[in-house]
């Protein structure tokens, strides 16, 4: 009997339920497999169908199709529901995941024969597999032990385990293609799951993962918003909800956090312990809270991290370090943009201290948390915002000993470019036009622009005779429709238009202006 495997099966399903002959590229895409992959994938295919009476037909110029009558297909597609002889294809990213995750886990070595009868591929593969790992954990802290006649295990602490399993869970992994996938509706989703069962390796997953009740723990995440009287972000209650959920199950298996971060300091921060021990006491786990102590710390240590949308009442704990620094960073924002009034922005203000109190937190008991997808490749119009945000970087690194990552960074250059969009003036000083080919095109020019951008606000038509290095400099934007000489370049921000001003033209303006 024909063996097919998961890919292959995806195929033949999706071939039996087209109505017309499809190309291989379609198929592909709506699979998830390269045109070379599907080629590859038709031979067993074919084989398969002409064990059960069918064909594959192969139309150059139209596609492939599946041969058989519309009754026969029904019967062909039962047959590949109940097909037990079907093999787990895995792409090497989604191997070295659940090699990863089983490590992660596993509370015994684990024999590289057996990891080479439970995956399917070589001990070559499987030792390339487990290099790449040993390099991913070793900023965690964690070590990949490997011992003849022992097998391999990860050694680290219990703190540092859970961080990593953590990042795999959200898919923080430099894999491109995530074995997981958690949402507000649906939780943890392991994307394996239909067809764990044919492979050991994933089969264990699959069983972990069906402890990690993060649905249960959303509704704990709610629950400590509303104790603590503040909001996380979307992203950090899912965080969160990871978090919790991983701690229940760790503890009911036994693997209990011993210490304590030495950062952490319990009297500093009572209110948001208490909320831990509560959610702890929730969760029907086999021994009191009582007797768990690191166990509420690593909880409240989490919630302390958790990025906000707004300032909580626990942020007054931090004291007058913080509201220091933060008088500080005021007013050099408000010094490099030469905006006075940009010092007394209380939502800038507040922005910063919800922003940098988790991050705070998150570096001084070295916890992993979710990478600020949105702040990567920021628009090059952001570039005076980004040279702002690394100067207080470095002031923030001086005063609490914290070095931001990049996307904390880029997050204050958000900041920043809001704080500026809303202490500009509406209306600019002063806009030279240059147009020197003649006034019925000056006008027209003007008279457009007005239109479009009534925030442009006066607005000069000078000729290239008249232009001189004390006008630009009186400018706060020079738009002219031939390119000016190169001793004025630099000084103000020039936009060069077609005199009658294009739809290219009013794009650049609307994004100058924004």
């Amino acid at each position: 009997m024909i063996s097919l495997t998961t890919r292959q099966r995806d195929l033949l399903h999706y071939l039996l339920t087209a109505e017309t002959a499809v190309v291989t590229a379609d198929v592909g895409r709506q699979v998830g497999l390269t045109p070379r992959q599907v080629s590859y994938s038709l031979k067993p295919i074919k084989l398969w169908l002409v064990e059960h009476d069918a064909d594959l037909n192969m139309i150059p110029g139209v596609g492939v199709q599946i041969a058989c009558s519309p009754a026969d297909r029904q019967s062909l597609l039962s047959e590949l529901a109940t097909q037990e002889n079907i093999r787990l294809q895995l792409t090497p990213d989604q191997r070295q995941q659940l090699l990863l995750l089983n490590l992660l886990t596993e509370t015994e070595p684990l024999i590289l024969y057996q990891l080479q009868q439970e995956s399917g591929v070589s001990r070559t593969t499987l030792l390339k597999d487990l290099d790449l790992i040993e390099a991913w954990i070793r900023p965690f802290d964690l070590t990949l032990e490997r011992r003849p006649n022992f097998g391999f295990m990860l050694a680290g602490s219990e703190h540092q385990l859970r961080e990593a399993i953590t990042a795999v869970l959200w898919g923080d992994t430099g894999f491109s293609e995530p074995l997981m996938q958690v949402s507000h509706a649906a939780g943890l989703v392991y994307e394996l799951a239909d067809d764990a069962d044919l492979m050991p390796l994933a089969s264990h997953v699959k069983q972990i993962a069906q402890q990690w009740e993060t649905r249960r723990a959303m509704t704990l995440v709610g629950f400590a918003e509303m104790a603590l009287n503040g909001r996380f972000t979307d992203n950090a209650a899912l965080y969160l909800a990871l978090v919790i959920a991983v701690q229940k199950q760790r503890i009911l298996n036994g693997q209990i956090a011993q210490t304590a971060h030495p950062a952490f300091d319990k009297q500093d921060h009572q209110a948001v312990w208490q909320v831990a021990t509560e959610i702890l006491s929730q969760q029907g786990l086999d021994r009191p809270v009582s007797e768990m102590p690191c166990e509420v710390a690593y909880l409240t240590m989490h919630l302390l991290s958790g990025s906000r949308s707004g300032t909580w009442p626990t942020d007054l704990e931090m004291g007058d370090s913080l509201e220091n620094l933060l008088s500080s960073l005021m007013r050099g924002i408000s010094q490099a943009y030469r905006v006075p009034a940009m010092q007394s922005d209380t939502a800038l203000r507040e922005g910063l201290a919800a922003h940098l109190i988790p991050a705070f937190m998150r570096q001084w008991f070295e916890l992993w948390a979710p990478p600020i997808s949105y702040t990567k490749n920021l628009p090059e119009r952001y570039s005076f915002e980004s040279k702002i945000a690394t100067t207080l970087a470095k002031e923030i690194n001086a005063e609490m000993g914290v070095q931001l990552p990049e996307d904390e960074v880029n997050n204050l250059v958000l900041l920043l470019r809001a704080a500026f969009i809303r202490e500009r003036p509406n209306r600019l000083n002063r806009v030279i036009v240059v147009c020197p080919s003649g006034m019925a095109t000056a006008q027209l020019l003007v008279a457009r622009l007005k239109a479009r951008f009534p925030r442009l606000g006066q607005l000069d038509v000078l000729s290239m005779r008249e232009l001189n290095a004390q006008e630009m400099q009186s400018a706060q934007l020079i738009i002219t429709t031939v390119p000016l000489p190169k001793e004025y370049t630099g000084q103000s921000p020039v936009i060069q238009v077609h005199p009658l001003l294009s739809a290219e033209d009013i794009s650049v303006i609307t994004q100058w202006l924004a």
